[in-house]
């Protein structure tokens, strides 16, 4: 009890003491410290001229303020002392490092307001706003990582690296730095490229936990220690580039922050046991990811005369509590590169993924914005300032991330075309890209070999060779963007185009398509006599099977109707049309290669995020085969297929559980239940069926599973 009273005690002293302090700080700047532009900012008494103080060698941050009434002031503060209780019309200018690395320590000024106007003063000084260094400064340089994501010579780029306005726990304030300056004991991180991240999550994870989870991130399937997080499709950046311990590669920490916090969605630990935990720690990351993300958005900034200005200072304070915000101009705005790009596709992905489909666009749409922006869709953009012959592996590595990250977009983009029924952002017309390297070049050492680089060509590849997802998955895609470009032309209002042309063309890509993956599973010995054969051999044995059934499902979008209920109530001429006949072939062939799929992934876990989509629309003329047996008798070989189709919607629920698939199920076993028991269905029945199917339409202009 007395450790408690004179615990209590000290705070109340402190806090006495901070009151006063910003009550005579004050009171002295009161006096006339702050002069109009054009004179020069100096403390009466002082001879010699201030700089500011920069807490990372070698830079500052410099920008203007003003107040939308006031007279325009200029002065200088550190970037870290930059906290809600400043009020100053602000420059920071550029601090000059000594010949051996060291920064000169200054003094910095701000305007306060009267001591009454302060609001908490304790809590806004306990609220560090700035993370420790990513990198020791021996470590940083031009030559000290692959990454792009801190240009080290702009002036106003520390503001972005440092979370904006995150209310740090009391836990992960100075007192935890003067305790654990090292960040050793349970703060002991055996990956350097998180250390800016892990203060700021003490009392949610500890560092071990948090490098944890960055090997999850990085987890292949099949690994027997670590699950795979389904979230990640591909990596971008090279593991080995980002986890080594000396001069990894610079990365973003709102692109750390974000890879963390969808690993943590599915990550199998027991700190994840606890009800309410999981949320709890994703909740923190995510909040974690936007803080550092915040000033990192260009949707964030605006240009104006003579700079940039966040966004933020131009909104009006509508309660008038802070009539005197200052408005910031910055010499140099944001500059994203492609850690940016990964950050919003992990974001799309992962809300894509959950229960609100539909928050996903705001993150899509920055994403193929910021693609655009760069210039990613072409090789020009990707080279952006290297030299003609610059052949540096540093150079190779960074344009090979930059040409990767186009191509998930590029997968991405076809892939939530055709979940949420919308056009596509990059159609092939306006993407001139090579084509990424094969995973195992890309991932197989420290440094990969000029010699092993392969010959490439621009656009994407129309056959599979290999089990990486830009060997096997990218040319599905491609020939999907095909199809939803020719269902776009084929519903024109005015324009009648004869497109038979056109499908004959996609279909004969199809067929190269698939003759492909007779190939490649061909080139596969069934007996492999060395251990990364026998790695091969078995993703091999996953790949194939869904390949074969995605193909099918391509068939079926090629000839048929996307949506359900359009095809349930169709009693017209298409039943009987040769697009029907293709649509119903292709449909059993699917059904019949979901058994093939079982048996080598019996949980439906190397893909589950991907994999629903094309379930969903390979199921449909089932369905419509599954209603209409009472007219047309029944049909054993239609009622395996709906068993089958079925068991695979159940096993992907379980493994990663979506709405869209649990409704389809639903409407699945009731009409297969109807067939069965025809005299015991109310006519009511067919009616909720159909109802729980009209929720994701894919006419023209709905939404499909964007709710």
């Amino acid at each position: 009890m007395s450790s408690l009273v004179g615990k209590i005690g000290r705070e109340s002293l402190q806090e006495k003491q901070l009151w006063n302090l910003a009550g005579e700080t004050a009171t002295e700047l009161s006096r006339g410290s702050i002069r109009p532009i054009g004179e020069t900012w100096e403390e009466e008494g002082d001879e010699e001229p201030h700089q500011t103080r920069s807490d990372t060698p070698g830079f500052a941050v410099k920008y203007h303020a003003s107040q939308g009434s006031g007279q325009e002031c200029r002065g200088s503060l550190s970037a870290s002392e930059t906290e809600p209780v400043v009020s100053a019309d602000i420059e920071v200018l550029s601090s000059a490092s000594s010949s051996n690395g060291d920064t000169e320590p200054t003094q910095s000024h701000a305007t306060f307001g009267a001591p009454q106007e302060i609001d908490n003063v304790h809590g806004a000084l306990s609220l560090s706003n700035k993370p420790p260094e990513l990198y020791p400064a021996s470590d940083q340089g031009n030559d000290s990582a692959i990454g792009e994501s801190q240009p080290l010579h702009d002036p106003s780029w520390k503001d972005f690296m440092s979370p904006v306005t995150f209310n740090a726990s009391p836990s992960a304030t100075a007192s935890h730095f003067s305790s654990r300056g090292s960040l050793r004991g349970d703060t002991e991180c055996r990956y350097p490229c998180l250390s800016a991240l892990i203060p700021f999550l003490k009392g949610f994870l500890t560092a071990a936990e948090t490098c944890d989870l960055l090997d999850t991130y990085f987890a292949d399937y099949g690994n027997p220690s670590r699950l795979h997080c389904p979230y990640v499709l591909t990596t971008v950046i090279r593991k080995k580039s980002l986890l080594r311990a000396s001069k990894p590669r610079n990365t973003s920490p709102a692109l750390l922050a974000t890879m963390l916090w969808a690993a943590a969605q599915t990550a199998d630990s027991q700190i994840y046991h606890k009800p309410g935990s999981r949320e709890r720690i994703t909740n923190r990351l995510y909040s974690l990811a936007l803080s550092y993300l915040k000033r990192r958005d260009m949707d964030s900034w605006h240009r104006v005369h003579g700079g940039w200005q966040l966004e933020e200072d131009s909104i009006l304070d509508l309660d008038g509590n802070e009539w005197n915000k200052p408005r910031r101009t910055f010499e140099a705005g944001p500059r994203p590169t492609v850690d940016d790009i990964v950050t919003f596709a992990l974001l799309a992905i992962v809300t894509s993924g959950g229960e609100f489909k539909a928050d996903c666009l705001k993150w899509w749409n920055k994403t193929v914005s910021l693609v655009r922006h760069l210039g990613y869709n072409s090789e020009l953009g990707i080279a952006g300032d290297a030299q003609l012959h610059d052949d540096s592996l540093a150079m190779i590595e960074k344009q090979e991330e930059r040409r990767r990250g186009f191509w998930l977009i590029y997968i991405l983009d076809r892939h939530l075309a055709l979940s949420y029924n919308r056009p596509l952002h990059l159609p092939d017309s306006e993407c001139h890209v090579l084509q990424p390297l094969p995973d195992d070049i890309w991932q197989d050492d420290d440094t990969f070999l000029l010699d092993a680089i392969p010959h490439r060509t621009f656009g994407p590849p129309i056959t599979i060779s290999g089990t990486g997802l830009f060997d096997y998955f990218l040319p599905l895609m491609a020939i999907l963007g095909d199809i939803i470009d020719l269902r776009y032309r084929r519903h024109h209002p005015r324009i009648e185009i004869d497109v038979s042309a056109t499908q004959n063309c996609i279909e004969k890509t199809l067929a190269k398509c698939e003759q492909s993956i007779i190939e490649f599973s061909n080139a596969n010995p069934s007996t492999p006599g060395t251990p990364t054969q026998a790695s091969l051999a078995k993703k091999a044995r996953l790949v194939i099977p869904y390949a074969i059934y995605i193909i099918k499902v391509l068939y079926i979008l090629l000839h048929g109707e996307w949506d359900a209920i359009s095809m349930l109530e169709n009693d017209g001429d298409w039943i009987s049309s040769f697009n029907f006949s293709q649509c119903a072939s292709n449909s059993i062939a699917a059904a019949q290669s979901i058994t093939d799929i079982l048996a080598v992934d019996p949980d439906l876990t190397y893909m589950p995020y991907l994999f629903g989509i094309y379930l969903f629309h390979g199921s449909f003329v089932i369905l419509l085969f599954a209603e209409r047996m009472p007219q047309i008798g029944p049909n054993a070989s239609v009622e395996r297929a709906c068993e089958l189709i079925i068991r695979a919607h159940e096993v992907s629920i379980v493994t990663l559980s979506t709405e869209f698939q649990k409704a389809f199920r639903k409407a699945f076993r009731s009409i297969l239940y109807s067939v069965r028991q025809p005299g015991a269905v109310e006519p009511e029945f067919r009616a909720l069926c159909k109802e729980v199917l009209s929720r994701y339409r894919w006419t023209m202009g709905q939404k499909g599973l964007c709710l």
